[in-house]
C-alpha cells in the first residue's frame, strides 16, 4: 500500500499548509506620484529567549514595490483585504469600479461599483465571499458573484461561511443574480464619528461608541441583519480588535493615556443576553510600543496572524538621530503620550527637515496568561524600516494600512 503524504496523514490539506507558509505582510504607502505602492515584507522571527528586542535597533531596507495602485493619495483608509488573498481599493473614481489585487496570483480583478462613496469606512471581511463596510450613516454588504443553485442541488446555495443563515442565503439569491453587488443594510444606531473600538466574532460585529450623549456597545447580527445595543459600556481597546482563539478573547491596543501602548484582552460579550454586563478584561504587563529613548510614537496598527496565533505591531515612530544610539531605558519611567494631529505643520507629528526621520517599527509577538493569570507579551522581535520621504504627512498620521495575506 502506498504511503500517504504528510498532509493526508494529518487529516489536513497540503495545499492549505503551503498557502499558510506563503503568507506575508503587505504594507501600503502613498509614496508614488500617481498613488500607492504595496510592499511585501518579511517579518522578524520570534526570539527563543523571550527578549522583546528593544535594546537593539535592527534596520532593514524596505523592499521594492510589489504592486503600484493608481488612486488619490492621502486616503489609505480606503484599502481593505477581502475575498481570500485580495487587496481592494475603494477610492473614488469616475466608473465606480472596485479594483482588487490578488497577491497570490499577481492579477487584477474588477468588482461592481459601490452604491456610496466612502468617507471614513471600517471594513469587516468575512470568510472568502463577504465584505461588510460600515461608514457614515450606512452599512453595506458586498458579496462574490455567486449564482444561486436550485433547492434540489446537493451543493450549498452560496457559501458555507459561518455567518450564513437560511434567510441570508435566500435573500442573497434574489439580489445577486451572479453579478457583483453592494447591498444596503440597516442603518447603524450611532454616529460613525463616535466609534472608538470594533471587532468581529462569529456571526456578530461589535462596535463601541463614545459620544456626547451615548456611551455604549452595539452588535450587528450578520445573518439576521439586525442591530442591537449590548449595554452602556465600551470595549477597553482602541480601534480594531481581533479574536484570539488561543486566549478566547478579543485583543487590541490601548491608546488611552493611562494604558498607552499596552495590550488589552477582554472576554467576548454575550450577544445572546441583551442587555449584558461589560466583559472582564486584562491589561498586559508589558508595553508593546517602543520605549527606546530615540523613538517618538506617531501611529500604530495591530495585525493578527491567525494561522500562527501571533501578532505584528506596525508602529510609526519619529527617530531622533541625536539619541538613536542610546541604550534602552530600563523600567517604565516615562510613558509616551498620544500625539494630537498637528495644526498647520506645528507640533504633533515631527516635520521633515528636523534632525530625525520617520521609521516603521515592526514587532512580532504572542500573548499568553502566566501562572498568576496575568496577560504577558511573549517572544517579541523588532526590526525597523525607513519610511520613504515621498509618503504624505497625512498618511503617516493615520494608523498604517497593513495586511497579512
Amino acid at each position: 500500500m502506498p504511503k500517504r503524504r504528510r498532509g493526508e496523514r494529518d487529516g489536513g490539506s497540503t495545499a492549505d499548509a503551503e498557502r499558510r507558509q506563503q503568507q506575508r505582510l503587505y504594507l501600503v504607502f502613498d509614496d508614488w506620484d500617481c498613488g500607492y505602492s504595496i510592499r511585501k515584507v518579511k517579518l522578524p522571527l520570534p526570539s527563543k529567549s523571550g527578549d522583546r528586542g528593544n535594546s537593539e535597533r535592527v534596520e532593514k531596507r524596505l523592499p521594492n514595490p510589489f504592486w503600484r495602485y493608481p488612486a488619490d493619495r492621502q486616503c489609505p483608509q480606503y484599502f481593505t483585504s477581502a475575498f481570500g488573498t485580495k487587496i481592494m481599493g475603494m477610492h473614488h473614481n469616475d466608473s465606480g469600479i472596485v479594483q482588487m489585487i490578488d497577491v497570490r496570483t499577481r492579477s487584477v480583478h474588477l468588482g461592481g461599483p459601490q452604491t456610496n462613496c466612502p468617507a471614513f469606512p471600517i471594513y469587516f471581511p468575512v470568510g472568502g465571499d463577504k465584505l461588510f463596510a460600515l461608514d457614515s450613516a450606512c452599512l453595506e454588504l458586498c458579496r462574490l458573484p455567486l449564482v444561486r443553485r436550485d433547492s434540489g442541488s446537493d451543493s450549498d446555495s452560496s457559501s458555507t461561511d459561518e455567518t450564513d443563515s437560511e434567510s441570508d442565503s435566500d435573500s442573497y439569491g434574489k439580489w445577486s443574480n451572479g453579478k457583483w453587488s453592494w447591498r444596503p443594510l440597516p442603518v447603524p444606531l450611532f454616529f460613525r464619528r463616535d466609534v472608538t473600538s470594533y471587532a468581529k466574532h462569529g456571526q456578530n460585529i461589535l462596535v463601541s461608541v463614545k459620544g456626547e450623549e451615548t456611551v455604549a456597545t452595539f452588535t450587528f447580527d450578520m445573518g439576521k441583519f439586525v442591530w442591537e445595543c449590548l449595554g452602556e459600556w465600551t470595549l477597553p481597546f482602541t480601534g480594531r480588535g481581533h479574536f484570539d482563539r488561543k486566549l478566547k478573547a478579543l485583543v487590541g491596543i490601548s491608546k488611552d493615556p493611562e494604558a498607552f501602548g499596552y495590550i488589552y484582552a477582554c472576554n467576548v460579550p454575550s450577544a445572546g443576553d441583551i442587555p449584558c454586563t461589560a466583559p472582564a478584561w486584562k491589561c498586559s504587563k508589558e508595553k508593546v510600543f517602543s520605549e527606546h529613548p530615540a523613538d517618538r510614537h506617531v501611529s500604530a496598527s495591530l495585525i493578527y496572524m491567525e494561522n500562527r496565533c501571533e501578532y505584528c505591531l506596525v508602529e510609526c515612530v519619529w527617530v531622533d538621530e541625536d539619541n538613536a544610539h542610546q541604550v534602552k531605558i530600563k523600567g517604565d519611567k516615562a510613558d509616551q503620550v498620544l500625539l494630537e494631529k498637528p495644526e498647520e505643520g506645528v507640533g504633533g507629528v515631527p516635520q521633515r527637515g528636523e534632525c530625525g526621520r520617520h521609521m516603521y517599527r515592526l514587532m512580532t509577538f504572542s500573548l499568553k496568561y502566566d501562572k498568576k493569570d496575568d496577560l504577558r507579551v511573549k517572544c517579541g522581535r523588532v526590526c525597523y524600516y525607513e519610511v520613504p520621504n515621498t509618503v504624505s504627512a497625512e498618511s503617516i498620521r493615520q494608523d498604517h494600512v497593513a495586511f497579512w495575506l
